[in-house]
């Protein structure tokens, strides 16, 4: 007796053109919303996050959503001709993933946060479980619908519909997003943010230093200034390591994050709220730190972050000294290989259309650097080129290379040098292995300090045995320090007051080990008027300078300002606080005034 399924030869040749047309429908409009139409919103929506163009990463998409329309298509023709009701079945299941996908993508996953880590997602349980039972409700909708039609196969209208909601479901939801992805492509600028990868930023003449004068910043991200003490403590002998510097433990940041605190340092530019990708650009036509060294003799060396400081190499042409160049042979698109385009952004993709429950298995290990793992340069040119994201990869990488290379003392003229190290963003095992500690029990943001300085450490040691260290201003400072606890719950108070770290070793300032000084007024609004008068350039009209205050007693306002990151990159001004005093006494602290 043969299976219910079976189809004689002639059968099989028999295709009805209307369930073919509804499963190419389908085929083209799963295939696309994976693999086209979801990453690439991801992408124009995070546009300064990747290293890639626009066309790197929309070409190889709409070829992989081609050919896995013509695989799925493929996949139920062969199910039709095996058994029609088990393709009905195939039809309904993946319309219902369908379905699913497109309602988690456009409604349920609220205002994405983008930031360094790109996407995150509600975390409560409730949430999850709500989201987790109604994605999965509507996925079975169809299902449901074809099984009540069979069962009440008298009702007109139910019969009418579960043979028209595949195709009609399947068409209106390709072009919904067909529409609403090319308005988008139309109303953003692909070219605001141009991702050049063939500049980058080299070690190489960046290890040239001067006999006569250098002033090296060490940005050391988020060096929390109750971080240093615990650091001081637990490992004494940095004290003896930071020889001719002081430590200022009442220095704040303007800013609670990265952005735009860097930027705001090297350019003297305030952000006021306006778009990320224009204050950066903006601010870039200042008069910033590298302008006026370079009008007065410096060369002038970057290792800043191609996200949070700055948009283009082209913005940093002329007042940058280790920006070089390769051409077209000297790299290469990794397309399908391990982290490459096509796998990491299917992974964006799911990460926006599967359930809240699912998704941070889909981002956990996507670093702020993903993207360098889109471009693969030849070996001599990845030597020495300095990664564009920083994190810990790229703080081991520059400790690599300076400890391989070395300093060299060679440079016709003065230097200024600013190298944005990962810092206490986070703790990282390999880098606390920088520092041998013998009572070592693991690993966490104290020991990951402590490595960061083993970095900074050889660096100076090296400056040292050049006979380079005593003529040169060295400062190590924090962009800020620890993130807010409220801040972490949407509020907008910060529940401890935040100090940054601020260490300064002056030229000619003698080899004590490190003094310590808790009155001192400081913030990091003081840093470019502060460069300038170690740099021989008059600063007044920049502000005060830190020696102002250090040597005046000066008291002046300074002021901090939370932020909380919203959708699409974006953050929103939350709150201004003026601090009187003793900056780590949380009475002292006001709030100005609030944004929404």
């Amino acid at each position: 007796m043969k299976p219910v399924c079976f189809r004689t030869k002639i059968n099989r040749k028999l295709l009805d053109k209307k369930k073919i047309f509804a499963a190419a429908i389908l085929s083209i409009s799963i295939s696309f919303t994976v693999f086209f139409f979801s990453p690439i919103e991801v992408f124009l929506g995070n546009q300064k996050e990747f290293l890639i163009n626009f066309e790197q990463a929309a070409i190889p998409l709409l070829i992989v959503s081609l050919v896995c329309s013509a695989a799925v298509l493929t996949i139920l023709i062969l199910l039709y001709k095996i058994c029609e009701k088990a393709f009905e079945i195939a039809l309904r299941l993946v319309l219902g993933i369908l379905l699913a996908f497109y309602m988690q993508s456009l409604f349920f996953n609220g205002k994405m946060s983008s930031q360094n880590e790109i996407i995150s997602y509600p975390d409560d349980l409730k949430t999850n479980i709500i989201n987790f039972i109604v994605y999965y409700f509507i996925l079975f909708v169809p299902l449901i619908i074809y099984a009540a039609a069979h069962k009440k196969s008298d009702i007109k209208w139910l019969n009418k519909g579960n043979k028209l909601i595949v195709p009609y479901a399947a068409s209106l939801i390709f072009l919904m997003q067909l529409c609403g992805t090319s308005v988008t492509v139309l109303n953003t600028d692909l070219n605001k943010n141009e991702n050049t990868y063939s500049s980058y930023f080299s070690y190489e003449p960046a290890m040239s230093l001067s006999t006569e004068e250098n002033i090296v910043v060490f940005l050391f991200d988020r060096l929390d200034s109750l971080w240093m003490d615990e650091v001081i403590e637990r490992y004494p002998e940095v004290k003896d390591e930071l020889e001719g510097f002081t430590f200022y433990q009442n220095n704040v940041s303007h800013n609670t994050n990265t952005f735009p605190s860097v930027s705001q340092m090297l350019t003297g530019v305030y952000y006021k709220g306006e778009n990320w990708v224009d204050y950066l650009d903006t601010a870039w036509k200042s008069g910033t730190i590298p302008h006026e060294l370079k009008k007065n003799g410096y060369n002038v060396n970057l290792f800043i972050d191609k996200t949070t400081e700055f948009n283009n190499y082209k913005q940093l042409e002329g007042i940058c000294d280790n920006i070089e160049y390769c051409q077209r042979s000297d790299y290469s698109f990794n397309y399908i290989g391990k982290n490459g385009i096509i796998p990491t952004m299917t992974r964006f993709s799911f990460s926006r259309t599967l359930p809240y429950i699912f998704k941070e298995s889909m981002t956990k290990d996507i670093a702020p650097g993903f993207s360098n793992e889109f471009i693969s340069y030849l070996p001599e040119i990845n030597e020495k080129l300095a990664p564009v994201a920083i994190e810990s990869k790229s703080d081991i990488k520059f400790n690599n290379y300076i400890k391989t290379y070395g300093l060299k003392s060679d440079s016709g003229n003065k230097t200024f040098t600013f190298i944005h190290l990962n810092g206490a963003h986070g703790q990282n095992e390999s880098v606390s292995a920088l520092y041998n500690d013998p009572e070592s029990q693991g690993f966490d943001r104290i020991s990951t300090a402590r490595g960061v300085y083993e970095i900074i450490f050889e660096y100076l040691r090296q400056m040292k045995k050049l006979g380079v260290y005593d003529n040169s201003t060295i400062i190590i400072v924090g962009d800020h320090g620890r993130v807010a606890s409220g801040l972490d719950n949407g509020m907008n108070e910060l529940n401890f007051a935040i100090t940054t770290g601020l260490l300064i070793k002056p030229a000619q300032s003698g080899l004590e080990p490190l003094k310590i000084d808790s009155k001192s007024e400081l913030s990091n609004d003081f840093f470019m008027a502060s460069i300038f008068e170690y740099a021989g350039i008059g600063h007044s009209a920049y502000g005060y300078s830190y020696n102002d205050i250090i040597n005046g007693n000066l008291h002046p306002d300074r002021y901090q300002q939370t932020f909380q990151y919203v959708e699409a990159g974006e953050i929103i001004y939350k709150t201004l606080y003026k601090i009187t005093g003793d900056a780590r006494d949380f009475d002292n602290w006001e709030a100005q005034a609030e944004h929404e």
